[in-house]
């Protein structure tokens, strides 16, 4: 009796201290109905009072793991085709209510719906609205993952009333994956976020310094003889679209000044099996995505930019390679990516000789479909593929007419698996390949290339540390031309004369490669350690369907983070790194090192900082005389600062500044402040100038034949003294009616200037010795631009849109070589530009 009632009181205890996470998994009823509820913010339907109600909420913030302060009311019922939920949230004043567009709240009071239908303990789905009834929907991955880029086609309503406010939400199954079985349970947790007082509660808390989210799920029973169905859905495009140039050469015979066309397209969606969905799209447009922004990149790496299309964001998780649980993933450089969707659809790569020219700015993409889902036995699949058009250029050279062709036909394909295994571990495998139909014009196109891997992590010591790595190979072919271009690329550079395990061999008609990484992290607790070591081999590539700035590369670090999210007077939270690297190629010649130390910040009053310092020290660059021999590099510090106010508050500000500084005289220094406004409710307002100020005493000029050069192995490397300025102000306003029409607006007028002077040219490899040079070539230049972007969205049916997008891309070069702000903001509007204006609707069938 006695050891009884201490299990009375220890469980008592645990529940005052814990709320809703004893047990971990506990359990709420749906209650199935034959007259489902209206949603319309209303809980006074039949149905919600026959379902019992669900109120044990645990904190998250500000107090951890403490009851709520808040009542939270859940309720859920099903019928056939659906499963609803029905939630009060009492609060004794007005509920924050920004209104925004779809999928783009942040700073508002919320509530969001997390379900596991497959109840994998690793994914779901998330279904998430704020008191002014806007939706963000993401999928849930990897147990703590999330990808906004999910767009689900569900109700919801919601009402603000004297105590609080009211939601109803009505999830097809359709829109969810699960097993076809007779009685089913689901995971559930429901998040709710009042943003007065920054309390954030759930129906299970993950304690602040564990890891874990959907794993630690509730269960829903009672869901029985529900079926997702073979939906299908339709959705047809229809698309009218104008290209206006402007400023152009007037000597240019053959850019059209104008260029107006209608086009449609049809997106659709199947499910195959309860739990396996196809997603296709043919002919797709995607004229209303947002520009890119302006840049000034003068290195012979290619700029990365992210993906906005929305059919190759939406479900890209399942194409994640090397993606793991672990909170803290660190590169030294940038690692190559497997799969870059972005090379579906690229520019023309091969760009003809001739006086005027004019080529399409994309490649069509005529169709892509993906297939994902899961499988029997733990695994996941995912498909994708897809078809690009070929494409020509309209040319003049020599005074004759000519039209040739500048990108294949090309089919991209990608796929991954992966299995999770009951004990915290995942196995996964990769597979891309790309195929090239070639003619005699494309013959320094690599005809085809072919990537497979495999990936997995083990979680071990109850899930607090985690061991990760893959293993990836790849196999290029084509033309003796298109390999040696390939052995030449500034990725490789195996032309360097001083290389000891690479050598250019222009007779190959193929190249292979490797690389691998293995990490050991803590996930769990203060002290975090975290150790990795990658490598990717000369020959690795991966262009073609991913990105890849360099290879031939041994990476390796040690780092403690320390994490500690317990509230005190001053601070919520608090956050350091500590930590070494080295990079080293094939060679082993080390290409950097350095120390880094890292403190982040949250302070009682929602105030953020971040501090990052680190100490490079000399080593050598196998990159710097862009296929010459190798260059010592000077010691350095960089230090990056940031300051961001409450951003819960109706006007708030982030401050950025970098500086950097090596012991060769160059420098770079950058300030930016982005300030944001709120004036209403549905009005939000940014604008971001920024200046950056920098001397590079050893920026590339040129190279050539010099038999005197004996000491570069007969070539001279010029280097320059460069002074670059650039200014830009990104300005955003969104301004949402309501939940389904907004307005969007985005520019960024750019300027940047480039001075060379002082030329030298290096005196020896292996040493950062430089002799003067006389250049007779003048490289300065003044770049003017301005993109931008304005679209009105109007979803005026669930899954169908209406699209208004203007498209701006201004920009011009002049040889100036000094920064004069003023002057080169008002030279924008005399450089050429490239307008698009579309008109784009698409309706939602489901069949």
């Amino acid at each position: 009796m006695i050891r009884r009632a201490t299990f009375v009181l220890a469980a008592a205890v645990a529940t005052s201290l814990y709320g809703a996470n004893w047990p971990e998994h506990p359990i709420l009823h749906a209650v199935r109905v034959s007259t489902p509820p209206a949603i319309d913010g209303d809980l006074s339907d039949a149905a919600w009072q026959s379902a019992p109600e669900f109120t044990d909420f645990t904190q998250h913030d500000p107090d951890d793991g403490k009851p709520s302060t808040m009542r939270t009311s859940i309720r859920i019922v099903y019928d056939d085709k659906a499963i609803y939920f029905g939630a009060k949230m009492s609060d004794p004043q007005r509920p924050n209510e920004r209104l925004a567009r779809r999928d783009s709240f942040t700073e508002s009071d919320f509530l969001s719906i997390n379900i596991d239908p497959q109840l994998d303990r690793l994914s779901g789905n998330a279904f998430t609205i704020n008191p002014s009834n806007v939706q963000v929907d993401t999928v849930l991955y990897n147990d703590i993952g999330e990808d906004p880029s999910w767009d689900g086609v569900w109700e919801s309503a919601t009402k603000i009333v004297p105590d609080g406010w009211i939601a109803e939400v009505r999830i097809p199954f359709s829109q969810l994956r699960f097993p076809d079985k007779p009685v089913q349970v689901w995971g559930l947790n429901i998040t709710r976020r009042t943003m007065r007082n920054n309390e954030t509660v759930r129906i299970v808390n993950t304690r602040k310094g564990e890891t874990g989210f959907v794993s630690h799920f509730a269960d829903i029973v009672g869901l029985e003889g529900i079926h997702r169905g073979r939906s299908l859905e339709l959705v047809p495009y229809a698309v009218a679209r104008s290209d206006i140039r402007t400023r152009l050469d007037r000597n240019d015979p053959i850019s059209q000044r104008t260029d107006h066309r209608e086009d449609g397209g049809l997106d659709l969606k199947y499910a195959l099996t309860p739990r396996l969905t196809l997603t296709g799209t043919i002919n797709p447009d995607f004229g209303q995505v947002e520009v890119d922004p302006a840049v000034i990149n003068l290195t012979q790496f290619e700029t990365f930019y992210p993906e906005k299309r929305p059919f190759f964001t939406e479900g890209v998780d399942i194409f994640q390679f090397s993606d793991t649980p672990a909170p803290s993933h660190f590169n030294f450089f940038f690692a190559p990516q497997p799969f870059y969707s972005r090379r579906i659809g690229r520019a023309p790569q091969v760009m003809p000789n001739a006086d005027f020219i004019a080529e399409p700015a994309q490649t069509r993409i005529l169709g892509a479909a993906k297939l994902s889902g899961k499988l029997a036995g733990g695994w996941s699949l995912g498909l994708l593929d897809a078809l690009t058009n070929t494409e020509h250029a309209r040319l003049i050279s020599g005074g004759l007419l000519q039209r040739q062709q500048v990108e294949p036909m090309t089919n991209y394909f990608v796929s991954r698996a992966t299995k999770n295994t009951g004990d915290g571990s995942r196995v996964g495998f990769l597979l891309t390949s790309v195929d090239r139909r070639l003619t005699d014009d494309l013959s320094s196109l690599r005809k085809s290339a072919t990537t497979a891997g495999v990936d997995g992590f083990a979680s071990f010591a109850s899930k607090s540390w985690i061991l990760e790595g893959f293993g990836v190979a790849s196999h290029v072919t084509g033309s003796s031309e298109a390999i040696a271009l390939t052995q030449q690329e500034p990725s490789r550079y195996y032309q360097r004369p001083d290389a000891k395990r690479i050598a250019l061999d222009p007779t190959r008609t193929s190249l292979d490669g490797w690389a691998g990484r293995v990490m050991l992290s803590k996930a769990t607790g203060i002290w975090r350690p975290n150790v990795q070591v990658q490598a990717y081999s000369p020959g690795f590539e991966t262009n073609d369907v991913g990105f890849m700035q360099r290879t031939d590369i041994i990476s390796s670090h040690a780092l403690m983070q320390y994490v500690d999210q317990n509230p005190t007077a001053r601070f919520r939270e608090r956050n350091a790194w500590l930590g070494v690297w080295q990079n080293r190629n094939f060679d082993g010649d080390t290409l950097e090192r350095g120390v880094i130390l890292e403190h982040f910040a949250t302070l009682a009053n929602y105030w953020k900082y971040t501090v990052e310092l680190l100490g490079v020290g000399g080593a050598l660059s196998d990159r710097l005389t862009r296929g010459g021999p190798l260059v010592r590099t000077s010691r350095a510090w960089i230090s990056d600062l940031e300051l961001d106010s409450d951003d819960r508050k109706p006007v708030n500000f982030s401050v950025t500044g970098h500086l950097e500084r090596s012991d060769d005289g160059s420098y770079s220094r950058t300030g930016g402040i982005a300030l944001n406004a709120r004036p209403r409710s549905n009005l939000q307002l940014s604008v971001a100038p920024q200046i950056t100020v920098s001397h590079d005493h050893t920026q590339y000029v040129t190279a050539f034949g010099d038999a005197a050069a004996a000491q570069t192995y007969g070539k001279r490397y010029v280097f320059a003294d460069l002074e670059q300025r650039s200014f830009e102000i990104g300005t955003r306003a969104d301004w949402t009616v309501n939940a389904r029409l907004s307005f969007q607006v985005y520019l960024q007028p750019f300027v940047a200037a480039g001075h060379y002077h002082d030329y030298h040219a290096l005196a020896a490899a292996r040493t950062r010795d430089y002799i003067p040079y006389a250049y007779g070539g003048n490289p300065d230049f003044n770049f003017r631009s301005i993109r931008g972007s304005a679209v009105a969205r109007w979803e005026f049916r669930p899954g169908s849109a209406l699209f208004v997008a203007w498209n701006e891309n201004r920009a011009g070069v002049a040889g100036i070589g000094d920064l004069h702000i003023p002057r080169d903001l008002r030279a924008i509007p005399n450089a050429p530009s490239h307008d698009v204006f579309l008109v784009k609707v698409s309706y939602w069938l489901p069949m």
